[in-house]
């Protein structure tokens, strides 16, 4: 018998999906944000637990057709402000470009730029002064901290400029001295005429590279070593799979909830919905979307985070609010996210050592949740160390007894959740709400009533 695996790795969980001729089988883990691959085969190990009634993952490699995978790593590694501190490199054309592209998004530019960016004089590069210039240059950077680097140049020649600006790096800084500070030049990656979406898309990709690369080829490689058929696909945000080494990071942004969103169309086809807007609560974010008459939107120069870049991206927005988000009291108000507890060390209820309150542990005071049945009963709930977190961190500082505090957990996550649908999408009285993903039917109802 033929199977087809597809994971789906999410911030706190990691779903797995086995489809055969004799139908679907499902299972799930939790993620290992340490280290990704961990909790990959230990899905694919629960997977054969559910196909063969007992562990045999070897054979389930030698059966298995294809393993598809999607995730949203890179859409919360984005979310949270979690990744590598980047440099950018512009040249002295473009000063004001810097403004520019921080009007874009000042809170997603200080995260992953901030003041390090320096500029080279393009016009001297064909100088004897360009390997000084260029070496100054990525001195300043790696000194004020930056890992990677990013050289993005404007102009008619700007593919040139930078090759030029390669060749030198690649000279002065072999690979065995500047080989733990990576070099992106956007030309490599898209030959847009615009600069401000260059520029971005090569700052998104270059954030993205580095969790992605380490975990893809650590999994293929493990694959490999169970001689696996077939290669290792990933899904990206177009809708469409590809090898681990024909894949750009930047595609993988929203991989997962764009998978969602093709379970979304297939039922608003099922059930005659013209008009469908998704809510996919995972445990970092909620990913928001629509599909209207059957299509879902995307965009030809899709955005991150609001932001335009080249390449085309479903339109799918994520809200920093999720299962695993933390609630905190700040001025008289609640605030949720966008940090999140993850799988590690998880909600307090999770009895792992996390002490924030999240909308989990609140789910399951207010009695949504069965601390005994949660996780197919391979994971107790602690309803007292649930308690502790949310009269430590909501209920005291607002002043209200637990069961209000409650109350005003969920409101405020609801609230959330229904404004950031109507800044994402069109509603109409014609418009249904979509609500999957691990949190996503729990408070469905309110959200709903909350967007009106």
């Amino acid at each position: 018998m033929a199977f087809q695996i597809n994971i789906d790795n999410g911030g706190t969980l990691t779903d797995v999906c086995i489809m055969s001729d004799d139908g679907v089988q499902k299972t799930k883990v939790l993620t290992t944000p340490y280290d990704l691959s961990k909790c990959f085969f230990e899905g694919l190990t629960k997977a054969s637990e559910v196909v063969y009634g007992a562990t045999d993952v070897k054979r389930l490699l030698e059966e298995v057709d294809l393993i598809r995978y999607s995730t949203t790593q890179g859409t919360n590694a984005i979310c949270e402000r979690k990744g590598p501190k980047l440099g950018l490199v512009l040249d002295t054309e473009s000063k004001d470009l810097v403004a520019s592209l921080r009007d874009h998004d000042p809170e997603v530019y200080d995260a992953l730029i901030g003041d390090r960016v320096a500029f080279v004089d393009t016009a001297t590069l064909h100088s004897d002064a360009a390997e000084v210039d260029v070496v100054k240059v990525i001195n300043q950077l790696t000194a004020m901290g930056a890992n990677r680097l990013v050289v993005c140049f404007s102009g008619a020649d700007f593919g040139d400029a930078e090759e030029r600006v390669k060749k030198i790096a690649l000279r002065k800084y072999p690979r065995h001295l500047l080989g733990a500070v990576p070099v992106l030049y956007a030309s490599d990656l898209t030959v847009d005429a615009n600069p401000d979406r260059r520029a971005w898309s090569a700052v998104i990709n270059s954030f993205l590279h580095p969790s992605m690369e380490a975990f893809l080829y650590n999994a293929e490689n493990r694959l490999r070593a169970f001689r696996t058929k077939n290669p290792l696909l990933i899904f990206r945000n177009d809708g469409d799979a590809s090898r681990v080494a024909k894949t750009v990071a930047i595609k993988t942004y929203s991989s997962g909830p764009r998978g969602g969103m093709e379970g979304v169309k297939t039922f608003a086809s099922v059930y005659g919905f013209r008009d469908t807007v998704s809510i996919d609560v995972g445990g970092t974010t909620t990913d928001i979307g629509q599909c209207t008459e059957g299509r879902v939107a995307e965009m030809r120069r899709g955005h991150v985070e609001g932001i335009s870049v080249s390449f085309p991206l479903c339109e799918i927005m994520s809200a920093g609010a999720g299962g695993s988000s933390i609630f905190r009291v700040k001025e008289g108000q609640i605030v949720i996210g966008p940090e999140s507890v993850g799988a590690l060390p998880g909600p307090a209820c999770f009895g792992r050592g996390g002490k924030e309150a999240t909308i989990t542990d609140a789910s399951l005071l207010l009695g949504l949740l069965d601390p005994m049945s949660y996780f197919g009963g391979d994971m107790g709930l602690d309803l007292a160390r649930a308690e502790a977190a949310v009269m430590a961190n909501v209920a005291d500082p607002l002043g209200v007894n637990l069961e209000t505090a409650l109350l005003a957990m969920s409101d405020a996550f609801e609230a959330k959740i229904a404004e950031e649908l109507h800044r994402c999408t069109t509603i109409s009285s014609d418009t249904v709400m979509m609500a999957f993903g691990g949190a996503g039917p729990l408070n469905a109802c309110g959200v709903a009533e909350k967007a009106g």
